[in-house]
């Protein structure tokens, strides 16, 4: 009995000793665990054109397994895409391999309209271990910027064709051809010659989006006076970036100013008295850069004077060319002393058939009667006194004659 019984104590020493030496060996793992470590790209921010390259340092994390048939595949959306296959491959990735064994390079193209912002990138992860499938996913992002870059054209005049006098809407378009939006902007324009109305000459045009555009209106004169020819006109065009960074950018155009006719107008008889009916002469010149044709030419109705309604036509008066027209004109026994104001109005063809409207305002002088222009205004009664006076004095002659 008491030899069976220390048998049974040899040998639940000898399974607890067992016990504790398999619980001291190091426990084996079942599947191996690979994982991205890191990753780098070639270019932070990424600039649309480019093309960036992805480094990505996988890791196999079990030291006594190894990662059979490794496969890392990369899934982009625009506007990144994948330059060559989007999976590579890697027979066997162990824990003691170098960090070489683990490198997978990627060559990502960024189109060249893209705008910035952050894309994210997935990866997959696949491998096997005795025939079992394993798998991982990781997302990265990449962040593509770039700065705004602007280009500007006149995209509408109003009207399309500009001549001296002429009051035009220019609006010019501004096209945000960058990677990135800006906020605050706005445009200014200037110019030498053609006059720029100070009400609009800086316009608010708020957020423009990369690749999207904005546009201003501006009112713009050509004075009368203005000879024909090309004027310069500059926009400036003031921007905060994403970064809030301002910035400005220049532009420089050309405007147009088509030759015309232009006129001005004098009174070439003497002054006029109230209550006047007479004709009078009015000198008519073109002092523009083009011949004027088919010219009707008649005088505005404003007090105090008034006409006929007569219409006085020209066939063609040319630059620097003086033309005498006569109207019967009205004076109103009311009228004021002192230069008083006339309109001449014009319709007339260029060369080329264009008609146009113009008018040309003058002075023309007004002067209350004196007595002298009173008594000489009653010619006709002292001609008729005259005529009487002659009439008796030779009758009274003829009696003479017949008495002697």
């Amino acid at each position: 009995m008491v030899e069976n019984r220390n048998r049974k104590i040899a040998f639940v020493a000898i399974f607890a000793l067992a016990l504790l030496a398999f619980a001291g060996m190091p426990s084996a793992s079942v599947n191996p665990r690979v994982q991205l470590m890191n990753y780098s790209l070639s270019e932070v921010p990424a600039q649309p054109g480019h093309v960036i390259v992805l480094t990505l340092h996988m890791k196999s994390m079990e030291p006594d397994n190894c990662a059979e048939q490794v496969q890392v595949q990369l899934a982009v959306s625009y506007p990144l895409s994948v330059r060559g296959p989007d999976t590579q491959y890697n027979d066997l990735l162990c824990f003691r391999d170098p960090d070489s064994a683990g490198t997978f390079v990627f060559y990502l193209p960024v189109d060249n309209l893209a705008t910035s912002g952050t894309y994210p990138i997935s990866i997959s992860t696949t491998y096997q271990k005795r025939f079992t499938m394993l798998s991982g996913s990781n997302t990265i992002n990449v962040q593509v910027g770039g700065a705004p870059s602007f280009a500007a054209s006149v995209v509408s005049s109003s009207p399309v064709d500009i001549y001296p006098g002429d009051d035009a809407q220019v609006t010019v378009a501004f096209q945000n051809t960058g990677a990135s939006s800006v906020s605050s902007a706005r445009a200014s324009m200037s110019s030498e010659g053609i006059l720029v109305k100070w009400a609009g000459q800086t316009q608010d045009l708020g957020q423009i989006p990369a690749r999207g555009s904005g546009s201003a209106t501006f009112t713009v004169e050509a004075p009368k006076d203005l000879p024909a020819g090309s004027y310069p006109l500059s926009v400036q065009l003031f921007y905060t970036g994403e970064d809030r960074s301002n910035g400005t950018a220049s532009f420089d155009f050309t405007v147009p100013v088509k030759p015309k006719a232009d006129f001005s107008a004098a009174m070439a008889s003497d002054s006029l008295l109230s209550g006047d009916k007479k004709l009078v002469q009015i000198s008519l010149t073109n002092t523009g850069s083009q011949e004027a044709d088919r010219m009707n030419v008649r005088i505005g109705p404003l007090f105090p004077f008034s006409t006929d309604g007569t219409v006085r036509y020209i066939e063609s008066l040319k630059p620097g060319q003086t033309q005498n027209l006569t109207y019967l004109i009205t004076v109103d026994k009311d009228a004021t002393a002192g230069g008083q104001l006339v309109q001449l109005l014009m319709n007339f063809q260029d060369p080329q058939g264009k008609k146009f409207s113009d008018s040309a305002d003058f002075s023309m002088a007004v002067r209350t009667p004196t007595l002298n222009d009173e008594i000489v205004g009653l010619w006709y009664i002292w001609a008729a006194i005259v005529l009487a006076v002659a009439y008796f004095a030779s009758k009274r002659m003829g009696r003479k004659k017949k008495a002697a």
